[in-house]
């Protein structure tokens, strides 16, 4: 009975009609693969070096805002494909293919979750931020000696000191705090609708983007590197040994993705929103709504 109903169900979920594309979303999904490949050259060639910054994260990011969680997880799966088709398939993983699609369906749920009530929005807010700091800080005491960096900037054949990427990561943590206190103050004693709405859309946005770099950085990251080496490097490395190696420079590295994906995703929100609007606008039009 129990596997009856969730047949009906699920033939249900196929049928509706908003998870249909209206002619305008087709539109879209091209702009957006054009703007993720014109990014990816950028990042490819413009950011290169020890501390270069993802930018294919924050278009990623986009996707999901600007069409919600399952439109923007299938245009993930273009980028993707898109890749393949233009690169080859020669090194091909599921383990970062999914990444496109994780960042993109998380950005567009989280930001749907916190969205609804603002005061619990900046609660945990500031719990999530508490407990990552936490954290962080509880390695650099307790494992400062054997952090690994130094290791892995000669296996990378790459320039950075341990001090430095300690420097740069708790600068990184600063700002991430200062500016949440800021967006805090401002939201609470100013008068003006506007300028409260834009503190507390930049926290979501900090938040969104946080929880997305622990997940698909922090947690999946080293995860897919190890299998690639594993893979297509003829590698044996075991996670219990090269899972902390490879995870401490990403957290370090993302603690300054974070402030500038953040003001770049808010930068062009306002063009987000515009088209979540034209978006539920000529789907209305056609009736898929």
């Amino acid at each position: 009975m129990f596997f009856i109903d969730w047949i009906r169900k699920t033939r249900r979920i196929i049928r509706t009609k908003s998870y249909l594309l209206s002619v305008f979303e087709i539109a879209l999904f091209g702009l957006l693969l054009s703007l993720y490949m014109i990014t990816s050259v950028i990042e490819r060639f413009v950011f290169v070096g020890a501390f270069n910054i993802s930018l294919t994260y924050a278009v990623f990011v986009v996707f999901g805002l600007a069409l919600g969680p399952w439109k923007g997880a299938i245009i993930g799966l273009l980028c993707d494909t898109l890749n393949q088709i233009i690169f080859g398939i020669s090194t091909w993983m599921p383990e970062y293919a999914i990444i496109p699609i994780l960042i993109a369906f998380l950005s567009g749920y989280i930001m749907n979750i916190f969205t609804k009530n603002q005061k619990a929005t900046w609660l945990i807010g500031f719990i999530l931020l508490l407990l990552i700091t936490s954290i962080f800080i509880a390695i650099l005491v307790t494992q400062y000696d054997s952090l690994p960096i130094n290791e892995v900037s000669r296996a990378r054949k790459k320039k950075f000191s341990l001090q430095a990427v300690i420097g740069i990561s708790v600068f990184g943590v600063g700002i991430i705090w200062i500016s949440a206190f800021v967006f805090l103050l401002i939201y609470l004693f100013t008068r003006n609708i506007r300028i409260k709405y834009a503190c507390y859309l930049l926290f979501t946005i900090l938040l969104t983007i946080f929880i997305i770099l622990i997940v698909s950085r922090w947690l999946w990251g080293p995860f897919a590197y190890i299998n690639f080496h594993n893979r297509f490097r003829g590698g044996k490395w075991e996670y219990s040994e090269y899972y902390f190696f490879f995870m401490i420079p990403i957290v370090f590295k993302s603690l300054i993705e974070i402030p500038v994906y953040t003001f770049l995703i808010f930068l062009i929100f306002p063009v987000v929103k515009i088209i979540r609007q034209k978006i539920n606008t000529s789907s209305k039009r056609i009736g898929i709504y």
